[in-house]
């Protein structure tokens, strides 16, 4: 069996002309062959743009997480469970912050809203 027989991305799709009507100022882009990496830069860089100069930051720093995966699991369980599958699947891991999460001082912990009848308070 020849690969082109089961590889269905052999040859190059075509936007039919209705799609295409329906997407104005779409982009195609790409960089390197990391497509999500690259999205994500893009939309950092297009995050610090305010349209008219360039942006601020530089793009081509690597973000504090680079090219990695994270995870951020809420309870211990869901914790255990990923280094678990971490351990079932051979990956590398390292911690980013050991310690409990806590809601900094600048949160609001009571609501701008007033309470209806009925909302328990």
């Amino acid at each position: 069996m020849r690969a082109c027989e089961f590889i269905t991305e052999v040859k190059k799709g075509v936007l039919h002309p209705e799609q295409a009507a329906t997407m104005p100022r779409a982009h195609k882009f790409a960089g390197t062959a990391d497509r999500i990496y690259d999205l994500n830069r893009a939309m950092m860089a297009v995050a610090s743009s305010d349209g008219k100069s360039f942006p601020h930051h530089d793009p081509t720093e690597e973000s504090w997480i680079g090219r990695n995966n994270m995870a951020a699991p809420f309870s211990e369980q869901e914790h255990d469970m990923l280094h678990h599958a971490y351990r079932a699947i051979g990956t590398e891991i390292s911690s980013i912050v050991d310690e409990p999460g806590v809601e900094p001082d600048t949160v609001y912990k009571t609501s701008p809203v007033k309470g209806f009848r009925g909302y328990p308070r």
